[in-house]
């Protein structure tokens, strides 16, 4: 059975060996050992804390197939708070010459400061060796249903940029036609920094709008493109009801999505059931499965059989390895 989770301080080795199957472009998390592991304490600090509203808080969730860890993804909230986020906005610049009565149009980038803060979604990984056991959905989902426990912990607005196209050789033409240009500095120092802290990036690239027209063709082409592996995450956004908010990456080019934290479909969806245990047959819906709790949070699929409004019926098997007994409670959406 597939599992989504917080993170526990026992998941570090596994979790550090998981992080090492992401490469280089694993930019979101620490590289040592003894950062992953002040990471991890983070993520349980902000489950444990008693403010009932955002406070920079991050969550880690892990994803477990059977003693292996094979996922991750996380919520950060309060992003922009102190600092502002930058991005490109894409725009359209509108010209008219009274004289010749001519009216031309340009796309060009701009950048743009958030301030308003927002929670953003981040590090979304499976190891490639586990991709396509259907983990991906479920580890995706996971934070939003870990935000439907409590709304208040989270700001309104939920954002996530989606890493920009690279090529087969391992080239992003957005950084390498264009980006490039403004830093002294190579693709991956550029995207660790401004991982860091993203303010170097409102120093080095220039305020006034530039028009893409007049930029090689790359640039345009690939303004706004998901990256190969990133595709499958875009549509599950979609289907949730993120939409573009028309900002790209500085970087890479990579779109970047956004919805109100009410209108995201599974959480609107969320039901509460009382269990009965019993014998369910796989052709019954499968809904994603999660408990309360906002310290021991954990989520799955089921095969469900709905009884009543108020009832479902778990199969004896899942329930034992979920620890369910007659009675509790357990939440499903869809």
């Amino acid at each position: 059975m597939l599992i989504a989770r917080l993170v526990k301080v026992s998941d570090l080795d596994r979790l550090f060996k998981l992080t090492k199957t992401g490469g280089r472009g694993l930019t979101t998390m620490p590289k040592s050992k003894e950062e992953l592991a002040d990471r991890i304490k983070w993520s349980i600090k902000s489950a444990a804390s008693s403010k009932k509203s955002p406070n920079h808080d991050s969550y880690l969730f892990v994803l477990e197939n059977g003693k292996k860890l094979v996922g991750m993804s996380a919520i950060y909230t309060s992003v922009s708070r102190e600092k502002p986020s930058v991005f490109f906005k894409r725009k359209i610049i509108q010209m008219y010459s009274h004289s010749l009565k001519m009216r031309k149009s340009f796309e060009a980038l701009q950048l743009s400061f958030i301030k308003n803060p927002y929670t953003e979604l981040g590090t979304l990984f499976m190891n490639p060796n586990a991709r396509g056991i259907g983990g991906g959905k479920l580890l995706s989902f996971a934070r939003f249903l870990y935000m439907s426990n409590n709304l208040n912990r989270f700001d309104k607005e939920v954002v996530v940029e989606i890493r920009g196209y690279k090529n087969a050789k391992g080239v992003t033409p957005f950084w390498d036609k264009f980006s490039s240009k403004f830093f002294d500095l190579n693709f991956f120092d550029a995207d660790n920094s401004s991982y860091i802290d993203n303010h170097f990036i409102g120093e080095c690239v220039p305020s006034f709008p530039l028009i893409l027209d007049f930029l090689p063709r790359e640039v345009s082409r690939y303004c706004g493109k998901p990256h190969t592996t990133s595709k499958l995450a875009l549509s599950l956004l979609n289907s949730q009801g993120f939409k573009s908010n028309g900002m790209v990456d500085v970087l890479d080019g990579g779109p970047c999505l956004s919805s109100k934290l009410s209108k995201i479909k599974v959480i609107q969806n969320k039901n509460q059931f009382k269990v009965k245990i019993g014998r369910v047959n796989s052709d019954q819906d499968l809904s994603f499965a999660f408990n309360n709790s906002l310290v021991d949070f954990w989520a799955t699929r089921l095969f469900v059989e709905r009884i009543s409004n108020k009832e479902v019926l778990i199969d004896r098997k899942d329930a034992r390895h979920l620890g369910l007994k007659e009675g509790d409670s357990i939440n499903l959406s869809h």
